[in-house]
């Protein structure tokens, strides 16, 4: 019984003895460096309907990448390799988490806004308004001397055509290929003119005075109304004759021109071939345009035969 008592007194002493003496504690093990998510936005804005593309560029570094929408109605995001996209569904912020294995969470904040307006690009003006668009030319007195070869004889007779104001009338029919551009053809009515003169002349008055100016330049003196009663008789046949005489002089020049035409914002331009562009603002308010031509353009012509501001108005 004493060896057995010996022994636990052994082991008693020894337990005392090590509840005295205090046992270093073992150093912990030292944490590895966390890895940080690197990416290239944090935020991002984008409209419903629209995608934005944000790369993870550590992402050979990282394993178990995955990515997550807090709210789903206002973005979606998938994720290929290290590109993470990110899709706008409606209005509203929201954000996209991205997570690693032994990585701290990063968030991408996402904005998204409705889509704009759709902007609706329309011509500066509508052109063009009519098919046909017209320009009128006075025959002044300047035209008729020069008609009558610029003969000082005759200045008093070209005064008195001048004063009837005929004119020709210009006719541009444009044709459209698409909504901004197309063919036209430009044309001058001789015959037209030709009837406003007669008519004009056929007015007794006017024809009286016809004749008094005619006969003048012709060197004859015109004393009293027997001379003019001699030529009543042949009043149409005169206007006519002189009729066909001046709009046949008119009409063995082209009188028909083809041309090609575009419109960009209210510039309009005439392409009459060759060298012959000529471009020109269409007024926003009536819709005219001016086509201005020089007279070396032109060529030989006892009518047209200065610079020519035409101003051309749709017809309605």
């Amino acid at each position: 019984m004493k060896k057995k008592f010996g022994l636990f007194a052994l082991c008693l002493s020894l337990m005392l003895a090590a509840c005295g003496n205090t046992a270093p504690e073992p150093e912990p093990e030292e944490d590895e460096d966390e890895i940080v998510i690197e990416l290239s936005d944090k935020k991002v804005e984008i409209q419903a309907g629209e995608e934005t593309e944000v790369e993870i560029e550590n992402y050979d570094d990282l394993s178990k990448v995955k990515v997550k929408v807090e709210d789903e109605d206002i973005a979606e995001c998938d994720i290929d390799d290290e590109i993470i996209t990110i899709t706008g569904i409606s209005e509203g912020k929201t954000k996209v988490i991205v997570s690693a294995k032994g990585a701290e969470d990063v968030s991408i904040t996402v904005k998204v806004t409705e889509p704009d307006e759709p902007v609706i690009v329309t011509p500066a003006v509508f052109f063009p308004e009519t098919s046909r668009y017209t320009y009128r030319f006075v025959m002044d007195e300047n035209v008729w001397y020069n008609m009558l070869d610029s003969d000082p004889l005759y200045r008093e007779l070209a005064d008195f055509l001048g004063g009837l104001q005929i004119g020709i009338n210009f006719y541009l029919d444009f044709y459209n290929d698409t909504e901004t551009s197309g063919t036209a053809v430009m044309i001058y009515d001789v015959n037209a003119f030709g009837v406003d003169f007669a008519d004009a002349l056929a007015d007794e008055d006017n024809f009286r005075e016809f004749v008094s100016v005619l006969m003048a330049a012709e060197g004859y003196d015109y004393y009293d109304d027997s001379m003019y009663d001699a030529l009543v008789g042949m009043k149409d046949e005169l206007i006519e004759t002189l009729s066909d005489e001046i709009t046949g002089e008119m009409q063995n020049t082209n009188n028909t021109y083809d041309l090609k035409w575009s419109i960009d914002g209210n510039v309009l331009t005439l392409d009459m071939g060759g060298n012959d562009v000529y471009s020109m603002p269409v007024d926003e308010n009536d819709g005219s345009f001016t086509l201005y031509i020089s007279n070396e353009e032109i060529g030989d012509n006892p009518v047209f035969y200065k610079d020519l501001a035409m101003e051309f108005h749709p017809e309605r």
